[in-house]
């Protein structure tokens, strides 16, 4: 059997040896304590003990021979899976519900922004925020994060919550979500791409898209909201502008002078 799941399976709570003799009861089934050592590779001296702490556990059941030797019998993975996500679910939600507490309104007034770090957090962030929308979502991203987002953005549009916003380079849009014209100019240096996410103009998280695994930055400071969703607004409204032109000369000179006056 792979390593792999007797990892796994120790972050249920079984140690190493009792995740090996358990898997090694199921495979074999009823067996004494000699043929779990042999087939978990369990050293002899060590068996019992393991053995007798699956049964004070409710992992496995234990019934004497005719030979007066222990037969074992382990309890079926569902019943074990079962009963193990049921405690989870009761433990997750105590923990949430003691953490939630200690958020009080006065440590939250404290702190305007924080940073999230690593691809796997910043994504996680912008998931619990896309679910928690209830009215809208506005959004600023190019098509990876996107495309890694999409089921929570289609999501939010089944419920109800409008999703609006400007998208770099997408491929396959959501209503309300505009396409970035093409141009040099709104791309940052080295190719680095960011995010924005609002949610209900309570919540914002943006930074570098999750792919590049560098910082986000999530806020519940308005004043951070406010400036972040009204540069969105402003991008969806140049970019109708640009999008009705035809004459790409006079917008690529409107644009070289803008930026002429901006000494860039």
């Amino acid at each position: 059997m792979e390593e792999s799941v007797f990892e796994k399976l120790q972050k249920f709570g079984l140690n190493l040896y009792e995740a090996k003799a358990y898997a090694s009861l199921l495979k074999i089934g009823t067996a004494n304590a000699y043929k779990v050592s042999k087939e978990s590779g369990i050293p002899r001296a060590r068996i019992y003990d393991v053995l007798e702490t699956l049964t004070k556990r409710g992992l496995a059941m234990v019934e004497e021979s005719s030979e007066n030797t222990k037969i074992y019998t382990p309890v079926p993975s569902k019943v074990f899976l079962g009963k193990t996500k049921k405690e989870w679910e009761n433990d997750f939600e105590d923990v949430t519900n003691a953490l939630v507490g200690l958020e009080t309104e006065a440590n939250k007034q404290n702190v305007y922004v924080f940073t999230v770090k690593g691809k796997e957090n910043i994504t996680s962030y912008c998931r619990q925020l896309l679910k928690g929308a209830s009215q809208y979502v506005m959004i600023s991203m190019w098509n990876q994060m996107y495309e890694l987002l999409l089921p929570e953005l289609e999501e939010c549009q089944n419920r109800g919550c409008k999703v609006l916003g400007v998208g770099h380079n997408l491929k396959n849009s959501v209503a309300q979500i505009e396409i970035h014209h093409d141009g040099k100019y709104h791309n940052m240096p080295e190719n680095l791409r960011w995010f924005i996410i609002s949610a209900d103009g309570e919540k914002l998280l943006y930074g570098y898209s999750a792919e590049m695994d560098k910082d986000a930055f999530y806020t519940e400071d308005t004043s951070h909201i406010y400036l972040l969703e009204d540069y969105m607004i402003h991008d969806m409204v140049v970019n109708r502008f640009v999008s009705e032109r035809e004459n790409e000369e006079e917008l690529s000179s409107m644009m070289r002078e803008i930026l002429k006056e901006l000494g860039k």
